[in-house]
């Protein structure tokens, strides 16, 4: 597990090097909705988080080993992460929902 994380926090930090050589950002500046997605992309990808730790409670109260509790928790970050992407993607094009 602890490869994996490395693993993709080098991935992560690659991809965006050569992304910005390829296509370098002009301002890093965003204005009131690039705010309002990623706040709305934040939330999203909290409730994942929060959804793992609550897996995790329950697992530890049922005395399961620790193989599917750290799993348990993987798990949720990996998908905070994927559906905080697609969240602000999805925005991006959408626009942000009115609630």
């Amino acid at each position: 597990m602890l490869w994996t994380i490395g693993g993709a926090i080098v991935a992560t930090i690659v991809l965006r090097i050569l992304v910005e050589i390829v296509f370098p950002s002009e301002s890093t500046k965003g204005d009131v909705r690039d705010k309002e997605i990623d706040r709305l992309g934040t939330r999203v990808g909290s409730s994942f988080v929060v959804i793992g730790a609550l897996g995790a409670l329950v697992l530890a109260m049922l005395e399961a080993d620790w193989f599917w509790i750290a799993n348990v928790i993987y798990l949720c970050f990996v998908l905070s992460a994927l559906l905080e992407s697609i969240t602000r993607l999805v925005a991006y094009r959408r626009g942000v929902p009115t609630w």
